[in-house]
């Protein structure tokens, strides 16, 4: 007899005899239902009697369940543990198979936590690149679950899905990407592909929020999720290939309006000193000054002071005097700056060079040095003011308005997570996009 059927039947059975009882039980979860979650119905510990099913005589509901879980493999965790979990059909219902489940479990868990993405190769390729002087950051964030802990929670009245749960990404993308890998005809290249990207979604931090902000490099766009819906997708310019946008996670805290740009000393001595060298009114057009450090209240620099020409050799790489460009509609940074905390000195901004969201070819929208420009910054604006601060959008647009520089911190913070997802589910149709960083190429699964 199936498992499916069996569930179903001991389900009746279970609902008879509850309508039958002078006691209600306690009810918890453990049957599954077609959009694979699992309903309050039956008690997960009780062993099932020899003369009800024998089949399953000696399992208990839970592990019933379990096995479920796992012929579908419903959380794509299984990953290198199939012949465990095949041997283990084969094995009497015994307490050896109520053991070796509990191992499983723990084993499903883990890899449903931390991804079977094989991180020890995956940390060496990074370093190889860092020697080919690529700018390239991939944050992985594991978990250290406690198996005692665990199966303490497996042991008792706790259904699984509210264990699983915990560990589950809430990223909607999650579990239509399985059903596309468990329904879907591919390649081996493909399947490949989608795999990758399932276990991509696990190692996201804060997953189990369901508001949060996704800035998807490969397909340069920005997309906010309110209760895991999808509310406002527009477009992104992200790194070039030598200077990549990192991929991490964090929350957003701040924005900062009119605001001023701390030039990099890169940006500095590839383009800001060589221009100003040819034309001695460029700094003036471009409204930059010159300090001794990125305060604009430090000691003023004049240019005239400095030999700027010793700073333009290769073997420069520190300039001891600082650009900032002053809030303009000509500035940098565009007229908005959005901050969330991170190693790298990312963050989203306004641009000036609008007219790249027109385009999506690789050379016009993979150009900066790391940080994400925004195709509409001040929708984004407009929600945060409205959401998470405690001013309202009119008095946040005076402020832009007014071309001052002020900062408002969100009284919330909000998850953003930097990912690189080459494939999606768009329209219920898999859509795959190109490897630009090379990910796809030196991430490898473990299995």
């Amino acid at each position: 007899m199936k498992i499916s059927n069996i569930l179903f039947s001991i389900t009746i059975l279970v609902l008879l005899s509850a309508c039958s009882s002078k006691t209600a039980q306690k009810v918890v979860p453990t049957t599954i239902n077609t959009e694979n979650k699992l309903e309050e119905i039956i008690t997960p510990q009780k062993r099932i009697k020899e003369d009800t099913f024998d089949e399953f005589a000696g399992l208990t509901y839970k592990e019933v369940i379990f096995l479920e879980i796992l012929k579908d493999d419903t959380y794509s965790s299984l990953c290198g543990s199939k012949n465990e979990y095949f041997n283990i059909l084969n094995l009497a219902n015994t307490m050896e198979k109520s053991k070796k489940l509990e191992d499983l479990f723990y084993t499903y868990t883990k890899n449903l936590s931390n991804s079977c993405i094989d991180q020890s190769s995956f940390k060496k390729e990074l370093k190889k690149n860092k020697y080919k002087k690529v700018n390239q950051h991939y944050e992985v964030y594991n978990l250290n679950i406690n198996k005692n802990e665990l199966l303490k929670k497996y042991r008792s009245d706790t259904s699984i899905k509210d264990i699983l749960n915990t560990y589950t990404p809430k990223h909607p993308q999650f579990f239509p990407l399985i059903k596309k890998l468990q329904n879907t005809s591919l390649s081996q290249k493909k399947r490949d592909k989608l795999k990758l990207n399932i276990e991509r979604l696990k190692l996201l931090k804060y997953s189990n929020s369901e508001d949060f902000i996704q800035l998807n490099v490969p397909t340069h766009d920005f997309t906010f999720y309110k209760q895991g819906k999808e509310t406002k997708r527009f477009g992104t310019v992200v790194g070039a290939t030598d200077t990549q946008t990192p991929i991490l996670s964090s929350k957003l805290a701040y924005f900062i309006v009119n605001p001023t740009w701390n030039i990099p000393d890169s940006i500095a001595k590839s383009s800001i000193i060589p221009k100003a060298l040819k034309d001695k009114n460029y700094l003036k057009k471009k409204n930059i000054v010159i300090r001794k450090n990125y305060k604009l209240s430090s000691k003023e620099i004049k240019w005239k002071e400095v030999n700027w020409k010793k700073y333009l050799k290769k073997n420069v790489r520190y300039i001891p005097y600082k650009f900032i460009q002053l809030p303009s509609r000509t500035n940098g940074m565009g007229r908005m700056k959005f901050i969330f905390p991170n190693d790298y000195a990312v963050y989203m901004h306004d641009t000036i060079g609008t007219w790249r969201f027109k385009s999506s070819r690789e050379k016009i929208r993979f150009v900066s040095h790391g940080c994400i420009r925004l195709e509409h910054p001040i929708s984004l604006m407009k929600y945060l003011s409205e959401n998470y601060t405690k001013y309202s959008y009119t008095k946040v647009r005076n402020i832009f308005d007014s071309q001052r520089t002020n900062t408002i911190r969100l009284n919330k913070k909000l998850p953003i997570h930097l990912t690189y997802q080459t494939v999606e589910v768009k329209n219920d149709k898999l859509s795959f996009h190109n490897d630009i960083y090379g990910y796809d190429k030196i991430q490898k699964l473990n299995f």
